[in-house]
């Protein structure tokens, strides 16, 4: 019996691998498939630059408009039927992309102090029992609230480095097609289970530009998120509401505005006549933000006015509308169509909309990991939903057409590729030279405070560290550790030195500091060491 079970799992992918081919050998140069196929090969490759996919994709869009609107066929794109291996296989590659970028960010100093550098001396100091980030020399919780990062603490006992930190970030999202299928256990049938994982996770990993930056940031505390988002929500609508409570700990203490996932659960609750549950919920993670960021971490820094807390709602309200426009483009504004779903996110999408610091509202950086994972969430339940309702909307003529619009708009806002990424991230022989000094200053002067500009920041771990900056005059000043000079100042011409603007005027004015003497000794480091006590 089971020699037979074998026996038929062995035809049943010999079967889907013949279909497949059989499916490549229909391909015609006269269809919009083998076009749209080559474009997506040249953009996962990143053949000819950043903009070659372009030109396959366009002969793509010509063709397809002749199909669909001037012969009027059917759009050819719709299935729920997916090769199941050949996703698995496609998949398992990606994770080995990932992972690999991943790695090799570090060594091509691709990371910086901020982000990665900063949380992770933070995570060191609570190994030491402190509540302190050394960087910017002050209580860790004075800059972000992150006491969920001390779980990561043991991990330093055992080796202090940032890839505990990135390669959980990077798991963390590789993980989600695996959660939003156990997420969607009870709520459709499995093929179309299968098919909603796979959209979410190729959103989420490589085709939604908003949730692709935060992905590929460096790292953040939120970035750890998106998996117990969902795991939450499913708990709630199964209201195992003690395990709920764990999870939602977990997650407030991530970082300070964390409260807003809560919000966006109570209010959801709310428009679907949960009104008791959706109360509570919605009031205390609107209680739980309003303490965090105006009560708890002002304390921290003696209520000192702080720029991360900058709101401006009415502030450059054309650049926040084309942040929304990008948000909602991919999705096919199916969370503002279907607004009822859409409320759960805009919480998280309205904490960006608030501020007033356009990093926030640009889709450039890591501030869009929740919302992009409640927007995901938003359309999977739609189109479990009302997958009828839309399916029927592309029998009409007009909409074809609004639907090549879309896809032009939807190219335009795809990110880099996976590949594209691994490539940058690969370290020069320069950038290896420069790995050894630093190993080589970080075991010479064990117990040395240092001053480092802000992508050697994340290869050493210390309490006495912290960033080089410098002046508006271009002036380096040796910043003190303790109220005292650090002992060591390292620098480098070779790689990235955000806030270091013009560095020959800082090294000048490090060698005319009295203070310092240049060390030698290492050849691809500046390395300025304290001559006097």
């Amino acid at each position: 019996a089971t020699l037979s079970k074998k026996r038929l799992i062995l035809v049943r992918k010999m079967l889907h691998a013949d279909l497949s081919l059989k499916y490549l050998k229909k391909l015609s140069w006269n269809t919009s498939h083998v076009w749209f196929l080559i474009s997506l090969i040249v953009w996962m490759l990143g053949i000819g630059g950043s903009d070659l996919y372009a030109l396959p994709a366009l002969i793509g869009l010509i063709i397809l408009f002749r199909e669909i609107i001037i012969n009027d066929s059917p759009l050819p794109f719709f299935t729920t039927s997916v090769n199941h291996t050949l996703v698995k296989v496609l998949y398992f590659l990606l994770i080995l992309i990932v992972l690999a970028k991943t790695l090799l960010s570090l060594y091509s100093f691709r990371w910086d102090i901020f982000d990665v550098g900063s949380y992770s001396s933070v995570v060191f100091n609570y190994s030491q029992g402190l509540n302190f980030n050394s960087f910017l020399q002050i209580p860790a919780t004075a800059d972000h609230f992150t006491p969920s990062l001390a779980l990561f603490a043991p991990l330093y006992w055992i080796e202090a480095t940032v890839h505990w930190l990135t390669f959980a970030k990077a798991l963390s999202y590789l993980s989600l097609p695996l959660v939003v299928y156990y997420w969607l256990a009870d709520k459709t049938e499995s093929n179309f289970r299968f098919t909603l994982s796979c959209l979410f996770g190729l959103w989420m990993l490589m085709l939604y530009k908003p949730a692709v930056r935060s992905g590929f940031f460096e790292f953040s505390p939120s970035s750890l998120a998106p998996p117990f988002i969902i795991l939450s929500f499913l708990l709630m609508e199964k209201r195992r509401w003690f395990l709920f409570s764990l999870t939602m700990i977990f997650l407030i203490g991530l970082k300070e505005h964390m409260g807003v996932v809560l919000i966006g659960f109570g209010l959801f609750g709310i428009v679907q006549s949960r009104y008791s549950s959706g109360f509570i919920l919605a009031g205390i993670g609107l209680l739980v933000t309003y303490l965090m960021i105006f009560q708890v971490m002002p304390y921290f820094r003696d209520y000192q006015a702080f720029g991360n807390t900058h709101i401006a709602p009415f502030q450059d309200l054309l650049g926040k509308a084309i942040y929304l426009v990008k948000l909602l483009w991919p999705l096919c504004f199916l969370p503002l169509i279907y607004w009822r779903y859409g409320v759960l996110a805009a919480p998280a999408i309205g904490v960006n909309l608030l501020s007033g610091r356009p990093e926030m509202y640009s889709s450039g950086f890591h501030y869009d990991d929740v919302s992009s994972t409640l927007l995901l969430m938003t359309c999977s339940l739609i189109l479990i939903e009302k997958h009828a309702v839309v399916g029927n909307w592309f029998g009409e003529k007009w909409v074809k057409g609004v639907f090549i619009i879309w896809l032009v708009g939807f190219m335009t806002l795809l990110p880099a590729s996976p590949i594209r990424k691994l490539r940058y991230a690969l370290p020069t022989s320069t950038h290896l030279k420069l790995i050894e000094d630093i190993w080589a200053i970080d075991k010479k002067w064990p117990n040395a405070s240092l001053a480092v500009q802000s992508t050697i920041g994340p290869h050493i771990h210390r309490n006495a560290i912290t960033i080089m900056t410098q002046q508006s005059s271009g002036e380096c000043v040796s910043p003190k550790v303790n109220s005292l000079p650090v002992d060591i100042i390292l620098l480098s011409p070779d790689v990235g030195h955000y806030m270091i603007n013009d560095f020959e005027k800082c090294i000048e004015s490090l060698e005319a500091n009295p203070l310092y003497t240049r060390t030698k000794s290492f050849q691809n480091l500046f390395v300025y060491e304290l001559s006097v006590n």
